[in-house]
């Protein structure tokens, strides 16, 4: 290891020698409130070099001596020209106003600027809160997570969900972060609404499969959401309205220019009006709070103190304290400490401490009877991440982190059901370079090793190099062929056996006991088109091979069983697939449309026989298209359909009765499927000027579901009263649904 990081400096080094160069460097923001602009580009034409802000809106652009004509660039923003004069290294903080020309000039917001086919990177998906704003949703208001599951290969199970299976992976396999803490359960109100409050979050970045290599713990995908910062120069104050919540939002400069606060509060309001009776049985509600403080310490060093705290209920007909019913508590809670600093104008330092927690607590009392369960995780993580800009077209970044880990997989207050408790440690070293060697070569290589240790356990200390590479051959200024593999190691798993998205009881537990770590192997190739930035086009191809995948005997008991990993084995998996992807980025209409064609087999011993079976995620075929059209700068309309093969079910081939009792028969396991699902989704939105006191408002209205088809959630199998025979019911969640949201700000 030490070896390559010497190799990589040496020849890195030597390019940057080459000729008498400068380095230009600072933050690009938005000249109204100071935000960062992920992504934003920089590009001098005479040289045809450029670079893009990173994570944090930092660039680092290495020049000759001289005088130079640049263009800064980002999409919904006037492209901005600036001349230099280069005769040393220098600091220039670029500015970019957003862009309110007509409708000849609207574009999309659903990508980066720096397109697909020059990124090494083999293709990440960028979304910002303006695209995702565009999109129909369940209840009006922005989702974040149902924005993301319109994206090619992400897939998911039901009308109200928040998981996501992307290309053969599990809800698990998924790295959720929000401004980097780990977020373990995604969802509100059984699923139907994520997290993510819309008011709060700047951008969002999805990686399937071919994750860079800073990232690690997870073998599926990686979902990485960055927190707005907090307005520089003014104070901003905004309320929310769906049918389900309120969101109050404000933000404004704590120092102008110097440091600034964001914090935006949403509660969910049914229980106000409705309790738990005969006709609703179950009332949730829930609520989530976002703080963040973002504060300039001189030129070079920027200090973040973000927080996020989300809490659900499900009370049940008669309340905990009664003769009867159900109280169910979950929540996430997460806080990150990050400091970043600039040593001169080529090296950019991240450090950031972590703390998260997730907890779902079960309480049940029916007549005398009283049960409660309770399960969780809590981690600790410091870590810290260097990114050297070598040359124009060439960064080293390399980084270190460690994770203390503390489960709770299951505990009750009756004898003997509780399981164990357990800690661990996970650490990660990584080296990875982006390299431009050739104007038509581009590599993205690195290497990220980790490491797991079980602390209150016999288990030996574990260690698997993960390399990750990827390669873009760029054929012409508009088309690149890419090629990627990936080695992604997860050592936490949940221990949930349900057919449904709605995540309640699930356990996180440890590489213990016999419970082995995950290990995915991941080849991807692809095509990449791009024209005139009106249209651009994909075709990407993967390959994925898994081991120790998990699954669970028939009839496994998750809940107030001590020894739960019995009911536990692993084996084999396998998935494939082909998406092709065609979108329309720019003028009155735009929008994206996406085929899917995928497979997800497991192998397992001990299920199913040993032979090969469906997994959930093994849904054929699936098609989505969705538009936007900008009648005028204030009036759009927006459509979303989406089909897909049904998921796979186990359902029983028949019955037989014994000492009184209905017993079903099972033959292959998932070998039944569901109907095929599909969903229209409409909306409307207006969006006010912005008035001379600074006030504006928007509305949209919207229909869900706007055909009414009822698509299963699952099966219920009842004795019909006149024959006497065991009927199978399809229940679902939703027929049509409309909506209304309404947003005001000043």
């Amino acid at each position: 290891m030490k070896r390559i990081l010497i190799t990589i400096l040496f020849f890195a080094s030597f390019i940057g020698l080459q000729a008498q160069t400068y380095t230009l460097s600072g933050h690009i923001t938005d000249a109204a409130t100071g935000e960062t602009l992920i992504g934003a580009t920089l590009y001098e034409a005479s040289s045809q070099t450029g670079t893009s802000a990173n994570g944090y809106g930092f660039y680092s652009l290495r020049l000759p001596a001289g005088k130079h004509k640049l263009q800064c660039a980002y999409l919904g923003y006037n492209t901005k020209e600036i001349e230099i004069q280069l005769n040393a290294d220098q600091t220039l903080e670029i500015k970019l106003e957003e862009n309110f020309v007509g409708l000849g000039e609207v574009t999309v917001e659903a990508a980066s600027v720096e397109r697909p086919q020059k990124q090494n990177e083999f293709h990440a998906e960028m979304l910002t809160i303006n695209s995702i704003r565009k999109l129909p949703s369940v209840f009006g208001e922005a989702d974040i997570l149902k924005a993301v599951q319109m994206q090619s290969g992400v897939k998911t199970i039901g009308d109200a969900s928040s998981g996501l299976l992307v290309r053969g992976g599990t809800n698990d396999q998924n790295l959720i972060l929000i401004d980097e803490a780990p977020i373990y359960n995604p969802s509100h109100l059984f699923g139907m609404i994520s997290i993510f409050n819309p008011e709060a979050v700047n951008q969002v970045t999805l990686y399937k499969s071919n994750m860079p290599a800073q990232y690690g713990g997870r073998v599926s995908a990686v979902l990485d959401c960055k927190m707005k910062e907090g307005n520089m120069n003014h104070h901003d104050f905004s309320v929310a309205l769906s049918p389900f919540a309120a969101t109050l939002t404000a933000n404004g400069p704590i120092v102008k220019e110097k440091a600034s606060y964001l914090i935006s509060a949403r509660r969910s309001f049914i229980d106000f009006f409705v309790k738990p009776n005969e006709d609703m049985p179950l009332v949730p509600r829930f609520y989530d709070l976002n703080a963040k403080i973002n504060t300039k310490i001189g030129q070079n060093d920027r200090i973040y103190l973000s927080f996020y705290r989300g809490h659900d209920v499900i009370e049940s007909m008669g309340g905990i304290d009664q003769s009867q019913g159900m109280y169910n508590t979950w929540g996430n809670a997460s806080g990150t400490l990050r400091w970043t600093h600039n040593f001169g104008s080529r090296w950019f330092l991240n450090t950031a401490f972590i703390v998260s927690d997730y907890s779902n607590d079960l309480d049940y009392k029916f007549k005398r009877r009283k049960f409660n369960w309770r399960t969780g995780i809590s981690d600790l993580n410091l870590k810290a991440a260097l990114s050297y800009y070598i040359a124009p077209d060439c960064e080293l970044r390399i980084g270190a982190g460690a994770i203390r880990h503390a489960f709770t997989p299951g505990e009750s207050d009756s004898i003997g059901m509780s399981l164990p408790h357990y800690q661990a440690m996970e650490y990660s070293v990584y080296a990875l370079n982006d390299w431009k060697p050739l104007s038509w070569l581009g590599f993205n290589y690195g290497l990220h090793l980790s490491a797991f240790q079980p602390l209150n356990s016999d288990e030996k200390l574990m260690v698997y190099p993960e390399p990750r590479v990827s390669m873009n051959v760029m054929l012409s200024e508009s088309t690149s062929l890419k090629a990627g593999y990936a080695r992604n190691v997860q050592y936490i798993q949940v221990l949930q056996n349900t057919a449904l998205d709605y995540q309640s009881l699930e356990t996180w537990f440890p590489a213990v006991n016999g419970l082995k770590p995950v290990i995915a192997d991941v080849v991807s190739g692809g095509c990449f088109l791009d024209f005139g930035g009106q249209y651009s086009a994909s075709a990407e191809l993967y390959y994925k091979k898994g081991q120790n995948q998990i699954d669970f005997i028939d009839h496994a008991q998750l809940i107030s069983n001590p020894n739960v990993i019995n009911q536990v084995r692993s084996g084999n998996s396998k998935a494939y697939g082909l998406e092709l992807n065609l979108s329309k980025n720019a003028g009155k209409f735009t929008g994206a449309m996406s085929y899917t064609y995928s497979r997800v087999i497991y192998t397992i011993d001990g299920i199913n026989d040993g032979n090969p079976y469906s997994a959930l995620s093994d849904i054929p075929h699936d098609f989505r298209i969705n538009g936007c059209y900008q009648f005028t700068p204030r009036w759009s309309a927006s459509a979303a359909w989406q089909y897909s093969s049904g998921h796979p079910v186990t359902l029983p081939v028949g019955f037989y009765e014994y000492m009184g009792q209905t017993v079903p028969v099972y033959t292959e396991r998932n070998a039944s499927r569901t109907p095929a699902y599909h969903r229209l989704d409409l909306s409307c939105a207006y969006h006010s000027p912005k008035y001379r006191n600074g006030f504006n408002w928007s509305a949209s209205v919207g229909v869900f579901n706007a055909y009414n088809r009822l698509n299963p959630l699952g099966y219920q199998f009842e004795t019909d009263i006149e024959s006497g025979e065991m009927r199978a019911y399809a229940y679902s969640m939703f027929g049509i649904l409309p909506n209304v949201s309404l947003r005001a700000g000043w």
